[in-house]
C-alpha cells in the first residue's frame, strides 16, 4: 500500500495537470488565432500557413499555462481527494502533508525539466524560424524598417535584412576610439558565408587629424560577433535566449539590442524559472486540508488561487524592474520565488497542526 500511494497521487495530479495545460494552451492559442488570422491569409499562406503559425507559437503558450496549470490541477485534485474523504483516510494512517509533496516531488522534477528543456532549447530556435518565416511572407510594403545594434566592432545600421538573416543591404559600420569617429564603412550589401560576412561595394573613409581619407573595396570581409539569427532578433521586444546565450551576450560574444540590464536579469531568470511549478504546487497543497477543518473548501480554493496570481504578477513586476535597470537583475529574480516559497511553506507546517 505505501507503494501504491505516490504513484496513485502523481497519476492523479499528473493527469490532471496534463489537461488543463492542453486546455489553457489551446485557449490561448485560439485568442492569437483569432488576432493573425486576416493577417496570414493576406500574406497568401491560407489554412497551412495558420496551422503553421499554431505549431510555431505552441511552445511559446506551453510556457506561459504551465505555471497555472500546475497551480489549478493540484488545486482540483486536492479538493477532489479532500471532498471524497480520501485526504482524511491518508491523515489517520499517519501520511502528512509534507509527505504527501515528497511523493510529488518525482514528478515536479520531471515538469521541471520539461519546462527548461521548452525555455532553453525549443523557444529560442522556434523563435527565429517564426521571425523567418513571418519576413518571408510580408508583402513588400511591409519590408523591415533600418535597424540599429552595437556590435564589437562599432555601432552598425542596416537598411534591409533578407527574411533569413543572410542577406544585409544598406549597411554602415561606424567605429569610435577615445570617443572619437575614426571610421565610416558603407557596403551595399553583406552576405553570410557560413563563418563570416561578405562586404561588397565597400566604401570607407578613414578620418584622421591631418586628413579624410576614402577608400573603395569591391570586396571585404567583415568579422564581427553579429551572426544571421541575432539579425532576425532585433526588433523581437524580449527574445527567448538559452542560459548559454544570454551568458554570450553579456560577456560580448553574441550582440544584443536591449539593455544590458535585460540580459543580466533573464540570466538570473533562467535559474530561478523552473522552480515556479515547484511554489505553485505548494501553494496550491493546502487545500487538501479544507475538509478535514470542517470548510467546504472555496475559502481555501480561493485563497490559493490569488496566492498563484499574485506570485505571477509579482514575478512579472520584478522582472520589468530588473530588466529596465531600476532594480538589482539578481533581487528582481530571487525576491518572487523567495517570498512566496516562504508563504507556501508556511501554510502547508499551519496544515500540520491537529
Amino acid at each position: 500500500m505505501s507503494g501504491q500511494l505516490p504513484a496513485y497521487l502523481r497519476r492523479r495530479v499528473g493527469l490532471q495537470i496534463l489537461a488543463l495545460l492542453a486546455v489553457l494552451t489551446a485557449m490561448m492559442q485560439l485568442l492569437e488565432l483569432l488576432d493573425v488570422t486576416s493577417d496570414i491569409f493576406d500574406r497568401g499562406q491560407g489554412l497551412g500557413g495558420l496551422m503553421y503559425y499554431a505549431l510555431l507559437r505552441t511552445p511559446a503558450e506551453l510556457g506561459l499555462a504551465l505555471p497555472l496549470a500546475v497551480l489549478l490541477g493540484t488545486m482540483i485534485v486536492m479538493n477532489s481527494m479532500a471532498r471524497r474523504l480520501e485526504i482524511m483516510a491518508m491523515r489517520a494512517s499517519g501520511v502528512s502533508f509534507k509527505r504527501m509533496l515528497g511523493h510529488l516531488l518525482p514528478l515536479l522534477f520531471v515538469i521541471a525539466i520539461f519546462h527548461a528543456t521548452l525555455m532553453q532549447a525549443v523557444l529560442p530556435r522556434v523563435e527565429v524560424e517564426l521571425k523567418r518565416w513571418w519576413n518571408a511572407s510580408a508583402p513588400a510594403e511591409e519590408a523591415p524598417a533600418p535597424l540599429w545594434v552595437h556590435t564589437r566592432g562599432g555601432p552598425v545600421s542596416i537598411e534591409t535584412i533578407s527574411p533569413d538573416g543572410h542577406h544585409l543591404k544598406g549597411v554602415h559600420l561606424y567605429v569610435h576610439q577615445s570617443g572619437l569617429l575614426t571610421s565610416r564603412l558603407v557596403a551595399s550589401t553583406a552576405h553570410w558565408d557560413g563563418r563570416t560576412w561578405q562586404l561588397e561595394d565597400v566604401t570607407e573613409l578613414r578620418i584622421s587629424d591631418s586628413e579624410v581619407k576614402r577608400i573603395h573595396d569591391d570586396a571585404r570581409e567583415w568579422r564581427t560577433n553579429l551572426q544571421p539569427d541575432e539579425v532576425l532578433r532585433l526588433n523581437v521586444a524580449r527574445p527567448y535566449l538559452s542560459t548559454m546565450m544570454l551568458a554570450e551576450v553579456i560577456a560580448g560574444a553574441r550582440i544584443g539590442s536591449q539593455p544590458r540590464s535585460y540580459y543580466q536579469t533573464a540570466l538570473y531568470r533562467s535559474f530561478t524559472a523552473p522552480f515556479g511549478v515547484f511554489i505553485m504546487l505548494l501553494l496550491a497543497l493546502p487545500t487538501a486540508a479544507t475538509l478535514t477543518r470542517g470548510s467546504g473548501g472555496g475559502g481555501a480554493m480561493l485563497l490559493a488561487l490569488v496566492l498563484g496570481l499574485g506570485f505571477l504578477l509579482l514575478d512579472g513586476i520584478l522582472a520589468s524592474l530588473g530588466a529596465s535597470g531600476q532594480m538589482s537583475p539578481l533581487y528582481s529574480a530571487l525576491g518572487a520565488p523567495l517570498l512566496f516559497g516562504l508563504i507556501g511553506l508556511v501554510r502547508l507546517q499551519l496544515c500540520e497542526r491537529p
